[in-house]
């Protein structure tokens, strides 16, 4: 009987344990950020930029989180790292206007300015949907139609009247389809690395290595395309096209 009571204890405790370790997370995670905006309205950036790391450092990963990183370090003149933050917190939460504005205020302070390739309507179309919901938001919908196409379906089984039912199932139908497709879309961007230049000033050269042909030099805040990764390089391709290797210390992925 001892050994039963054991071993439920045991299992109990395997089963239980995360969510007590996610709880005191949480609890830990709420003091760190009172603290890093307490430091931040007394100017103290450099602590509050330790208080919001150290939420990370607890697996903790939240839009408002990297958005007050974001204005931290812009506040430190660190323009790689702010935008880097902000990039984050969008990824997050697409809707973020704080985020985008703050961006695109903190990106006139750079030195490169590239412009994007332009691309045909249908594509800026595209990309502005993809944008609007973050992947969680599109699985949820894309779960949400499905899972009110197969009882609609179900339902029309049992009607006698299905007219209107049909229109309504078809209608959820097409929904799913495009919130179905536009899941894998966001996955498949979701799966690919772009990153930021966090470092004054680097060189980008023809191949992964000191001895190839300096092509440009970037500077903090640069952001970029990971299209091929070696050691100790990434191969790159700007907004505009151009492409070339950069060393990984100078950048830090979003």
């Amino acid at each position: 009987m001892k050994e039963k009571i054991v071993i439920f204890g045991l299992l109990a405790l395997f089963f239980f344990l995360p969510l007590f370790e996610a709880d005191a997370n949480l609890e830990s995670a709420s003091v760190l950020l009172k603290k890093g905006n307490q430091n931040y309205e007394e100017a103290k950036f450099d602590q509050s930029i330790q208080e919001y790391e150290k939420i990370l450092d607890l697996g903790i990963k939240n839009s408002r989180v990297f958005y007050n990183l974001g204005n931290a370090y812009f506040r430190q003149n660190q323009l790689g790292k702010s935008i880097l933050n902000y990039r984050r917190a969008l990824v997050l939460q697409p809707r973020d206007e704080d985020a985008k504005a703050n961006l695109s205020f903190v990106k006139l302070f750079t030195l490169d300015k590239i412009e994007e390739q332009k691309i045909n309507p249908f594509s800026n179309m595209l990309h502005w949907f993809l944008n609007l919901w973050s992947l969680d938001e599109f699985a949820l919908l894309a779960s949400f139609f499905y899972t009110l196409s197969m009882a609609l379906g179900i339902l029309m089984i049992f009607r006698r009247s299905k007219r209107y039912l049909r229109l309504v199932f078809v209608t959820l139908l097409i929904l799913l389809v495009i919130f179905g497709s536009s899941l894998f879309a966001k996955i498949y961007l979701e799966s690919l690395d772009y990153g930021v230049v966090v470092v004054p000033r680097v060189e980008v050269r023809s191949g992964p290595g000191e001895d190839f042909i300096l092509q440009f030099t970037g500077h903090e805040g640069l952001e970029f395309r990971v299209d091929e990764k070696t050691e100790r390089w990434y191969r790159i391709s700007l907004p505009n096209g151009i492409k070339g290797w950069i060393p990984k210390e100078a950048v830090e992925i979003i």
